[in-house]
């Protein structure tokens, strides 16, 4: 319950707060291919379908947080979204998947 409320937090703060919590260095204990890194995600063809089924999901729960709290949600074509992930895990292809979401979820918000 503590870790939810923790990631509520980091949603609720996202907007009024320079440092991401990747930056921050947040212990999140993430479920799923969203705590493998992005090597990982784009190495095979399999990984790369897990993923993207774990983009949407958190995608979809970023987004109902934002709605909950009252937050702009993410705007942008869902066939996108992996694309544009895409582009955020080639920056860095030793960060978490989840970690890319995130950095690219709070891009398109802006």
């Amino acid at each position: 319950m503590v870790k939810r409320i923790l990631f509520a937090v980091l949603i609720f703060a996202a907007p009024f707060c320079p440092v991401s919590a990747q930056d921050a260095k947040v212990s999140i204990d993430m479920v799923g291919i969203g705590a493998m890194s992005c090597a990982h995600w784009r190495s095979t063809q399999e990984h790369r379908l897990e993923g993207t089924v774990w983009i949407y999901g958190f995608w979809t729960g970023l987004n109902y947080v934002a709605a909950a709290s009252d937050q702009t949600q993410a705007k942008i074509d869902m066939a996108a979204i992996v694309a544009e992930v895409e582009k955020t895990c080639a920056l860095q292809t030793s960060q978490t998947l989840a970690s890319a979401v995130w950095a690219t979820y709070l891009g398109t918000k802006r």
